[in-house]
This record gives structure tokens, C-alpha cells and sequence, in this order.
């Protein structure tokens, strides 16, 4: 396992993740983060260099020190070797199994492999999968369609409104996720929609420290209305302008953010996977 610290080999990796969409989508995204100030300090493994197989993006060890916080002990995770991905998730420097952790990535091959090593550590990976969406850029026409929502207003989120998300967001719900929310609004593009002359917000979206856009969410009275499918356009509009990878899941059974994923511009891209670890 080795460290890449060296900004020329960072831009090498980011080459190599590039050709390797959308599977790469999770490490690519945390990997423009760490080149891109790194607010959230994560560093980059490979498992060998320069023939990288292996790639995971996680926070330091010593910053992973509540072992029942899996939002803090999260690993984005892509790898061209399953086989050979064994020996990299086995190395204690690499991944701490000890701890209550949650795996990203965009690759449900992966899932026996995880698997068959986290069962070695005493439990069994609970697996997510959603579908995955991404686009390639976006047109300024797009933008137009902000302005056929007239009683609203868009701005950024703030922090001390991440209680308001973290109770309707599905992987949320506990102090550790509100945490992390509030760490999203203050390091990352986010977008939310207030009524004109109330101020609280009625629907968001939230990029995070891949740089996927998540945790979105509309009011039932704004439903089906063109409001999400404005926010995903402007924050779409936003990442696009910082150079960010372009996409985001959605729950299979969510067909109104589906529908709304696809008029901003999105195509189903393959699965989005989260693997949930915790030990016995």
C-alpha cells in the first residue's frame, strides 16, 4: 500500500480514473477534492505504482476515531483487479476493520470480494445498490429553466440547517450523519429553494466529499412541480464550472427523482454501491 502525496502522480491517477468512468466515479470525485483543497483531508491509496489496480480515497487513520461514526470512516473505493484486491483491503494500513465503516463505489462486482473479507473480521457487508446517473457537461440553455418557478428563491444552505436534511434523508437520522451534513454545506456546492419572504428551505440538493450530488429532497407541496429537477440544473451548472464529475444516485423505487434526474439532463450510467460494515 502506498500514499500519493505528489501532485504529478495525482494528475497521472486522475488520467487513469478518467478512462475508467463511470466504475471510477466515487475515487475520481474525492480524488478532485484532494487536489482541490481537500477540506476533508483524505488522502489517496494505491495499492502499487505506477500499474495502479487499486484505488482508495478515506480519511486519515488518526482522523477515524470514533469507531461507531461511519460517516467519518467512510472509503471510496475502485479497483481494475478484484482478485488482487483482497490482499489491498487485508492490509490493517489500508482499511480498519475494527471499526464500524462504510465502503463507496460504483462497481457491484466488487461485492464478494468485500464480502469475503469483511467476514474475515467478524461480520458480514450489508450492500446498498441504486441506480446511477451521470452526464458529460451542460448547455447554458439548461438554466433557463430556473426561471419558471416564480414564488421561489435559490440560495446555499446553511450549516445550522443541516437538521432539516438529516432527519428525511434516508441514510441519515443520527447525530454523527447531522454532523456530516453540516461539514457538506460548509466545504461543498449545495443548492436549496426558499419560499419568497419565509426563508426556509422547501427543497436542496448537496454535493459531498466525492463530489456526488445526494441527499436531495422536495417538500410534498412543491412535488412534481419542476423545483428538484431546477435545483439538480443549477448545482449541475455549478460543479460543472469547477470541473467536478458529473452525477448521483437514485433510490430504485424514487421515480419522481428519477424523473427529474433525467429532464436535468442525466443518463442511467450503471449501479451506485455502498457496502456497510460493522464489527462484531
Amino acid at each position: 500500500m502506498l500514499v500519493l502525496t505528489c501532485s504529478s502522480k495525482l494528475a497521472s491517477l486522475r488520467r487513469l480514473l478518467t478512462n475508467n468512468l463511470p466504475e471510477s466515479l466515487k475515487v475520481c470525485g474525492a480524488l478532485h477534492h484532494v487536489i482541490n483543497q481537500n477540506p476533508f483531508g483524505l488522502q489517496v491509496l494505491v495499492d502499487q505504482w505506477p500499474d495502479v489496480t487499486s484505488v482508495i480515497c478515506r480519511p486519515p487513520m488518526e482522523e477515524m476515531t470514533d469507531p461507531s461514526d461511519p460517516y467519518t470512516n467512510t472509503y471510496f473505493l475502485f479497483s481494475k483487479d478484484p482478485q488482487g484486491l483482497r490482499q489491498f483491503l487485508q492490509d490493517p494500513q489500508t482499511v480498519n476493520w475494527k471499526q464500524e465503516l462504510q465502503i463507496q463505489g460504483c462497481q457491484p462486482s466488487l461485492t464478494d470480494v468485500l464480502q469475503e473479507v469483511s467476514s474475515k473480521h467478524g461480520s458480514q457487508m450489508h450492500t446498498t445498490s441504486n441506480p446511477l446517473y451521470m452526464r458529460d457537461g451542460i448547455e447554458s440553455e439548461d438554466l433557463e429553466k430556473m426561471r419558471q418557478i416564480s414564488d421561489l428563491q435559490f440560495s446555499s444552505l446553511k450549516p445550522e440547517e443541516a437538521n432539516l436534511v438529516n432527519e428525511v434523508w434516508a441514510f441519515g437520522g443520527n447525530p454523527h450523519s447531522e454532523h456530516y451534513i453540516s461539514r457538506c454545506i460548509q466545504n461543498f456546492p449545495n443548492i436549496c429553494a426558499r419560499r419568497l419572504g419565509v426563508g426556509k428551505p422547501v427543497a436542496w440538493t448537496i454535493s459531498e466529499q466525492s463530489a456526488e450530488m445526494r441527499m436531495g429532497f422536495t417538500e410534498k407541496s412543491y412535488r412534481n412541480q419542476g423545483v428538484f429537477q431546477a435545483l439538480i440544473i443549477q448545482l449541475t451548472h455549478e460543479l460543472n464550472a469547477k470541473g467536478f464529475p458529473l452525477y448521483g444516485h437514485v433510490a430504485a423505487d424514487n421515480k419522481s427523482s428519477q424523473a427529474a434526474t433525467f429532464g436535468a439532463g442525466y443518463l442511467l450510467a450503471g449501479r451506485w454501491q455502498q457496502w456497510n460494515f460493522q464489527p462484531q
